[in-house]
């Protein structure tokens, strides 16, 4: 098999190459590394491995192996599948493989199969190993630069084995059919894995038998469904042992191909467009005379084409003013194009027409000339003012929605850090100076995250990201639960807080319950907080009823400090805060804008009244649908009552997240409440999916955010694994923004969600529903 080269392709051999030897008989091994030594490979490197596992390790290591020796019956692998083995770990190495048995036909099938030569134990010598190496080495040279050639010209080349039924090919085919390489291909797989290269090859090669020869372009439709254009090339031949193959090449001229259609159909297409387009479209020379026009350039110039054409005044005449006219012609001369240039044209009329003109020179028997489009844009000119304007405004959004996703996740994370501790510290036996401490770093990062919260609500509202539900609840109830809350604040200010409804008032509602408590908790809390003394009073009022709807006003009247008349619509706007000569009042500023958000995002409508001193009435009035479904709205919507585990409740937890601070959070707050719960860390997406696989879990705490891979590709990975695995219920915890809409938490398996900051309570009451239901 091996064949001499010339002296001047002989390797300058250094001393820092390597050859690997997978060789289990330490005799053959010895023997080896004898005729190396007398050989000019004297001086490189022998890495002796005795197993194909050890060997691998090896080939996948190093990058610059200058030659793999490899014996083809190893204790752990035999034949030819070992040879497979090693091209599959190396690709693009030089192998040669030593076997105990003189039989061409495994000599040829390993090289068809990726090796380089083949040498049979207890026939070769140093001078032979010497030739097959350097054969060997300048063979895999020159493969290496026949594929880097056919990459370049996208040219793929395969031989068929007609006895055999296998087929072998290029990496650059397999590329151009965008399947993964491999040295030998038995045609019958093809049917299934690859059904259109299957019926390519039935069809070049039906081709080839009849006529011995088969050239051809030819459409093909690939597996991902995308189409190329092909020319292919192939012949009938002999094999070296005389058996009959089909010998091919194909290339990927989709490009060319694409470039001389694309050719074609702009040429059929030029005279259509010239003649139909809207756009005024003409060819002329510098001097001014007109070669060609079409019809929208008669309308835009109010004139004929016969006498236009025939014209003596210059067509430029027409573009003022005369500056615009120079600089236009100037810059086309000088840079050959010119794109959307604003230019004024007169016609015939006298009357102006805003255009933009786009032209490119253009050789023409006349001489040096141009052709050019004119658009007119007169009437659009407000419009496209609109449209930079939406543009911008569009912009501006996206880039604030992305700056506020950025903030809510690097000021949650650390808030969750500094929440949970101060929970953790809290239920710690502290000294009263401590705890007080404690108290007051907790009171001031739940200010925080209210301001990062209202910030966050408001921009949502802003930008359409709030969807409203549309669910029955019973209006009394809500009332009642508003009163209990809130009574307990005006109690601390001695404040009477009270509540009055029509007596007529529609009870049970459909609509969205969760935003009229959001409004009416920050309408009342507000009243609260700017009453000294006096009262705080509720009015519900039932303005219209038709039926199947009703409209309620809500009015929160006040003995407080006052709003001055020129002061009241401004309350409703974004960081408007009250203040008084003796003091600012604590908040963001964001509460009112949020209500006048919600209220009016749902077709309602909101104000205020106040007189300083006096005290305010702010009220807001909204559409509710009633409810006529049969039974208690109120009893339909109550949610079970979760049972929490009990304290000695022992299940495994699997906790994924990279911040070390939320992860000792995290695990302290549930051993306080578990003292037996198994708690098993995992950093990002693919260690979690690595602990999954190994062991079993009750549930998954998910991060979002982690490097590596993030919780909604881990959560997609899991899902995909055999059950009971893949049915783990995972709960995401996140610190985004908009986490409302939790499409993308569902679309990606996951069961629920709590947002970080974590209420304790709520985690527990998720973490209990989600394990009970498993168990």
């Amino acid at each position: 098999m091996t064949t001499d080269i010339p002296q001047a392709s002989k390797l300058d051999m250094v001393s820092t190459q390597k050859v690997l030897l997978i060789e289990d008989n330490p005799g053959d091994a010895a023997l080896v590394q004898i005729y190396l030594g007398d050989t000019e490979f004297q001086g490189c490197e022998v890495i002796h491995k005795e197993s194909l596992e050890a060997g691998l390790a090896v080939a996948r290591e190093e990058e610059n192996l200058l030659a793999i020796l490899l014996d083809l019956k190893l204790p752990d692998s035999s034949g030819l599948p070992t040879l497979e083995k090693i091209v599959d770990a190396a690709p693009n190495s030089n192998i040669i493989v030593l076997t105990g048995t003189s039989d061409r036909e495994l000599g040829l099938t390993a090289v068809r199969l990726g090796a380089q030569d083949y040498l049979v134990k207890g026939s070769f010598d140093a001078s032979v190993l010497s030739k097959t190496l350097r054969f060997s080495i300048e063979r895999n040279r020159v493969l290496k630069r026949l594929e880097e050639t056919q990459v370049l010209a996208k040219i793929g080349s395969w031989e068929y084995d007609l006895d055999h039924e296998r087929l072998t090919a290029s990496r650059e085919f397999f590329r151009i059919f965008k399947l993964p390489f491999r040295n030998v291909v038995a045609i019958d797989e093809l049917q299934s894995s690859a059904p259109f290269l299957f019926d390519f090859f039935q069809q070049i090669h039906g081709q080839t038998a009849v006529t011995g020869e088969s050239i051809t372009e030819l459409d093909l439709e690939l597996a991902d469904g995308e189409k190329v254009h092909l020319y292919t090339r192939c012949t009938a031949s002999r094999s070296d042992d005389g058996g009959q193959v089909y010998l091919g090449m194909v290339q990927d001229v989709s490009e060319r191909f694409k470039a001389q259609q694309e050719i074609l159909r702009n040429q059929r297409r030029y005279k259509e467009i010239f003649s139909q387009s809207h756009d005024a479209i003409f060819i002329a020379t510098f001097e001014g005379r007109l070669i060609d026009l079409n019809a929208a350039t008669e309308k835009l110039l109010h004139s004929s084409r016969e006498v236009l054409l025939s014209s003596a005044q210059p067509f430029h005449d027409c573009f003022n003013p005369a500056v615009s006219r120079q600089a236009f012609l100037e810059e086309l001369r000088q840079k050959g194009a010119v794109k959307n240039f604003e230019l004024r044209v007169e016609n015939s009329l006298g009357q102006i027409r805003e255009c933009l003109a786009t032209a490119s020179l253009l050789s023409i028997d006349e001489g040096e000339g141009y052709t050019c489009i004119l658009h007119d844009v007169t009437e659009q000119r407000q419009v496209e003012k609109l449209r930079k304007a939406r543009e911008m405004a569009e912009q501006s959004a996206r880039m604030k929605e992305q700056f506020l996703a950025s903030v809510s996740h690097e000021m949650r994370t650390p808030m969750n850090a500094i929440l949970g501790m101060s929970n953790i510290l809290l239920q710690m036996d502290l000294p009263e100076e401590q705890k007080d401490m404690v108290q007051s770093i907790r009171h001031s990062s739940g200010i925080l995250l209210g301001i990062v919260n209202d910030i966050l609500q408001i921009s949502s509202l802003q930008n359409g990201k709030v969807e409203f539900n549309s669910e029955p609840f019973d209006l009394n109830a809500t009332l009642d639960g508003l009163q209990s809350v809130m009574y307990y604040k005006a109690s601390e200010k001695d404040i009477v807080l009270s509540i009055h409804r029509d007596d007529s008032l529609a009870n049970k509602l459909i609509g969205d319950q969760l935003r009229l408590n959001q409004v009416l908790f920050n309408l009342v809390g507000n009243a609260v907080k700017f009453t000294d003394r006096g009262t705080v009073d509720i009015f519900v009022k039932q303005l219209r009823d038709d039926g199947n709807k009703v409209r309620l006003r809500f009015e929160v009247k006040d003995t407080g400090i006052g709003i001055p008349p020129d002061k009241i619509e401004a309350v409703f706007d974004t960081f408007t805060r009250i203040r008084t000569k003796d003091r600012i009042y604590e908040g963001t500023g964001l509460g009112l804008a949020i209500c006048k958000s919600l209220v009016e995002s749902q077709g309602g409508s909101i104000g205020a009244v106040s007189q300083p001193g006096v005290g305010s009435t702010f009220w807001f009035e909204l559409d509710f649908e009633k409810d006529k479904s049969a039974g208690s709205p109120s009893e339909e919507a109550v949610q079970k009552t979760v049972e929490m585990l009990p304290e000695d409740a022992t299940f495994s937890v699997l906790l994924v997240e990279d911040h070390k601070l939320n992860q000792v959070v995290a695990r302290k707050t549930l051993l306080r409440k578990w003292p037996k719960v198994q708690i098993t860390l995992a950093e990002n997406g693919q260690e979690a999916l690595d602990k999954i696989a190994e062991a079993d879990f009750d549930i998954v705490l998910m991060d979002v955010q982690m490097p590596v891979m993030d919780g909604f590709e881990a959560t997609v990975n899991i899902r995909k694994m055999p059950p009971p695995k893949s049915n783990i219920p995972i709960l995401a915890m996140t610190a985004h923004a908009h986490v409302s809409r939790d499409d993308k938490f569902s679309e990606a398996g996951m069961n629920d969600f709590v947002i970080k900051p974590f209420d304790p309570e709520n985690l527990f009451e998720k973490i209990s529903t989600y394990v009970q239901i498993t168990r």
